[in-house]
């Protein structure tokens, strides 16, 4: 089971991907700060809805986030909810119309773990709404950066109540996250890790997936999955800009 903390997961059913919670260390902010971050929420009895994920605005129609995380969920169970720093209250909530995830991704490999919801009507733009720049197929990310990863923390009790939240990291060299994988996953130049440079490189686990990871504003990552006291594991964005834009 796959776990991350910047925010906290669950399962929402026994097919389902889990759920995200908590940026663990996060500080809240507000939407104001990443005006391309949305949520996705999901109901499984057509009535209530859960927050489920995150997801990143690309434009007046999609936004991208993990693809585990719309893999077995039929969009009629989607919402998308953007301009609010909150998940269950504010901004505008958009029917999602279509999913589409990478055509290489599997559910038994943590690879090509990048997806794109599309609304049934136009995300229209505000201070509090706004696509994000995304990091081109040249966008040169070294290791050592310093990045931002966005997420929604807990704000009560209770595990559906997030605002928004980020935690500053910075990324990790291939090898080192190779290393520490060792055995367990094998860390691709289409990754990208990231973590606390004075935790040991541990990640934001037990947080959410879909998220963006931004370096100087720009969107360099999604957040796919993690394992906890080791770095995180990112869909590097830059390797699949040609198709987020053929496809958004």
């Amino acid at each position: 089971m796959r776990v991350i903390a910047l925010l906290a997961l669950c399962f929402a059913a026994v097919a389902a991907v889990p759920s995200s919670t908590r940026l663990a260390g996060g500080n809240y902010v507000n939407i104001s700060k990443y005006p391309s971050l949305a949520s996705i929420t999901i109901s499984w009895n057509g009535v209530n809805h859960n927050f489920h994920c995150a997801a990143v605005i690309i434009n007046n129609r999609s936004a991208a986030t993990a693809a585990h995380c719309i893999y077995y969920s039929p969009p009629n169970q989607l919402r998308l909810r953007v301009g609010s720093s909150n998940v269950n209250s504010g901004g505008v909530v958009h029917n999602i119309n279509s999913v589409r995830y990478h055509p290489n991704y599997s559910d038994s490999s943590y690879r090509y773990d990048l997806g794109l919801v599309r609304t049934s009507s136009n995300i229209n733009q505000n201070n509090n709404v706004r696509p994000a720049p995304i990091a081109g197929s040249n966008y040169n990310l070294g290791n050592n950066q310093a990045v931002w990863a966005t997420g929604w923390r807990h704000s009560s009790g209770s595990t559906n109540n997030r605002q928004i939240a980020d935690s500053q990291m910075t990324t990790v060299s291939q090898s080192t996250c190779n290393s520490r994988y060792s055995g367990v996953q094998s860390i691709s130049s289409d990754m990208v890790c990231t973590g606390w440079a004075n935790q040991n490189n541990n990640g934001q686990c037990n947080g959410v997936f879909g998220a963006g990871i931004f370096h100087s504003g720009t969107l360099v990552g999604i957040t796919a999955q993690c394992m906890s006291s080791r770095p995180t594991i990112n869909t590097r964005v830059s390797s699949f800009s040609s198709w987020i834009q053929s496809n958004a």
